[in-house]
């Protein structure tokens, strides 16, 4: 039984199967880890200009550390032993922020965002390294499938965990109670995440001759290397403007959804469940469309859907609203979520892969530590459904430039 359900999830690859499976954790440690920090945040303190410092730190400190980390890897005799040293490092700061808790109330806050933005010097050097890793171990045919079955059964893996999280921490609404239940939830992601990287050992590069990135001459050169191969070049300009807004709209919608909605953890779940079940259920059909139509296509049509997002949540005038209205967000971001990671990977040449991904990762890390701030100004002056128009628009911009590179690329 066991045998047939791997063939029918997997076919008869194993890395695919460990990719998934190394999803499935990755998504596990997120949740536990990542997911109710917004929240935990907010119980310890945290204000308005916490959440957007909470969205953009981690932006800022992977703008300094991303290339530095991949050129590490790079230069590494193994890449998948110096990336499963970077994995180790991740899974082991959310313990500091299990102990923040046990500070003066007054640094809480700070200190809490502080550590939160620390964690992404060694989780965007893993995620991005695993992104070209993916290009090693898969074949250009075999990725959409590859990406599709993981996203897949992580997203069913985020609704079994959130459910549950969100349930145990439905059961007290004191204060104290909950912040000892968000550092037993640390404490666990830390355990599964040994599990995750497992996973990531066992996935196998495919055995043929690799091309080899050149690692001579100035580190100048070498970063301007990429910029001459004008797809990659498009690709990144039409990503960044669609990034700016995608990233801006993230604190908003903490903010709505917590002081303006008046969301308390269960519906936090709530929302991300119903979610993430849109997500799990159209991820099939976004993969048929990839192979049917292109990156290009599939890219253009989900940004499309994502810009509407904001403006969703402006006419979400209760949480019952908001929560119907996830329908729509679950099933245009699983296509972004496939079409871009696919479409940067068949943008960039094999021998300036690693480099490529790394400088993607970068500038839009810099988009990342901008956009919140940039929200949280428009926020404070205008108001919350001011902001979420302008990260509307600004999607619809990005969308918009994917859309005519798509069209002229076609007419070519």
């Amino acid at each position: 039984m066991r045998r047939k359900l791997e063939s029918l999830l997997f076919g008869n690859s194993k890395n695919i199967k460990y990719y998934a499976m190394n999803g499935i954790l990755f998504t596990m440690v997120s949740v536990l880890s990542r997911s109710y920090a917004i929240k935990f945040l907010d119980r310890v303190g945290g204000t308005e200009l916490h959440f957007s410092l909470f969205n953009a730190l981690p932006g800022f400190v992977a703008i300094f550390t991303t290339i530095p980390g991949i050129l590490l890897i790079q230069r590494g005799k193994s890449k998948r032993k110096m990336l499963g040293l970077f994995f180790y490092l991740s899974r082991s700061l959310p313990l500091l922020l299990a102990a923040v808790p046990f500070l003066p109330k007054s640094v809480q806050p700070l200190v809490f965002v502080m550590i939160y933005g620390l964690m992404n010097f060694p989780e965007s050097i893993s995620v991005t390294a695993l992104q070209d890793y993916t290009g090693d171990v898969f074949s250009p045919s075999e990725r959409g499938d590859a990406i599709s079955v993981r996203n897949q059964l992580s997203q069913i893996s985020q609704i079994s965990v959130s459910i549950l999280v969100g349930f145990i921490l439905s059961l007290s609404t004191d204060n104290g109670t909950l912040i000892l239940l968000y550092q037993g939830f640390l404490v666990l992601s830390f355990l599964i995440g040994l599990k995750e990287i497992q996973y990531m050992y066992k996935m196998e590069p495919r055995n043929i001759p690799s091309a080899k990135a050149d690692l001579t001459g100035a580190l100048s050169e070498r970063l301007l290397t990429p910029f001459k191969t004008p797809a990659f070049r498009n690709f990144l300009i039409c990503s960044l403007l669609f990034h700016f807004g995608w990233q801006m709209g993230w604190p908003l919608y903490s903010i709505y959804q917590i002081r303006n909605l008046g969301a308390n953890e269960l519906w936090l779940t709530i929302i991300n469940a119903v979610s993430s079940f849109f997500m799990v259920i159209t991820f099939g059909l976004w993969s048929r469309m990839v192979k049917k139509m292109g990156y290009g296509f599939a890219t253009t049509l989900a940004t499309f859907g994502m810009a509407a997002t904001p403006i969703l949540y402006v006419l979400s005038k209760n949480l019952p609203i908001l929560t119907f209205m996830q329908i729509f967000t679950g099933f245009f971001t699983s296509g972004t979520t496939i079409a871009i990671l696919g479409y940067l990977l068949d943008v960039v040449p094999d021998n300036n892969r690693t480099l490529s991904v790394a400088i993607h990762a970068t500038l839009t890390s810099i988009t990342l530590a901008v956009a919140p701030l940039v929200g949280n100004a428009v926020l404070t002056r205008y108001g919350i459904e001011a902001a979420l128009i302008l990260t509307g628009i600004l999607r619809f911009v990005g969308s918009a430039a994917f859309g005519l590179r798509y069209l002229q690329g076609r007419r070519r």
